[in-house]
C-alpha cells in the first residue's frame, strides 16, 4: 500500500519541474521580433487579413419615435410647486434624501419616529445652508453641519 503522503509530495515535486525542452520565461527571455508569443513562450497564429468582428451602419440603426403629451410627463410634481435649489452637491443630496424620508413617512413604518428625526435634522441644515435662494457660502458649510 502506498501512503498517501508519499505519493502527494512525488506528484508535488513532478509537476514543479519544467517540461523537458521548455524555457523558462523571465524578463530577461528575448522574444522572437515580429511575432507573438504566448505565457508559454510559443508563438501564436496572427491571421494573414483583417476581418472585422462587427459591422456596423449608422443608417442600418432604427430608434422609434416617442410622442409624449403634456399629461405624460415624466414630472411628478408641476414645476411651479417644486422647490428651488441651490448649484450645491450639498443641497442636492439634502434635496434628494428629504424627498426620499417623505415618501418613506407617507408609507408609514415602525421606524416613523426616526425618520422624521431625521428630517427635522436635515430641515435644519436646509434652511441654515441656504439651500432654497444662493447656496452655502465656506462659513456656512462649516457651521451648519452638526
Amino acid at each position: 500500500m502506498f501512503r498517501p503522503a508519499i505519493v502527494l509530495s512525488v506528484i508535488f515535486a513532478f509537476s514543479t519541474m519544467p517540461a523537458a525542452g521548455a524555457t523558462k520565461l523571465n524578463n530577461q527571455t528575448k522574444l522572437p521580433e515580429n511575432r507573438a508569443v504566448g505565457a508559454d513562450g510559443k508563438p501564436l497564429s496572427i491571421p494573414e487579413h483583417f476581418q472585422a468582428a462587427l459591422e456596423y451602419h449608422a443608417s442600418e440603426a432604427v430608434t422609434p419615435v416617442l410622442n409624449i403629451s403634456d399629461s405624460q410627463t415624466s414630472s411628478k410634481q408641476p414645476r411651479s410647486k417644486q422647490r428651488a435649489i441651490a448649484n450645491d452637491a450639498s443641497c442636492r443630496w439634502l434635496a434628494s434624501r428629504m424627498a426620499d424620508l417623505n415618501s418613506r413617512l407617507q408609507k408609514g413604518s415602525h421606524i416613523d419616529s426616526y425618520l422624521q428625526a431625521e428630517l427635522n435634522d436635515y430641515r435644519r441644515q436646509w434652511s441654515c445652508l441656504k439651500c432654497d435662494s444662493g447656496g452655502p457660502s465656506s462659513a456656512d458649510l462649516s457651521r451648519c453641519r452638526p
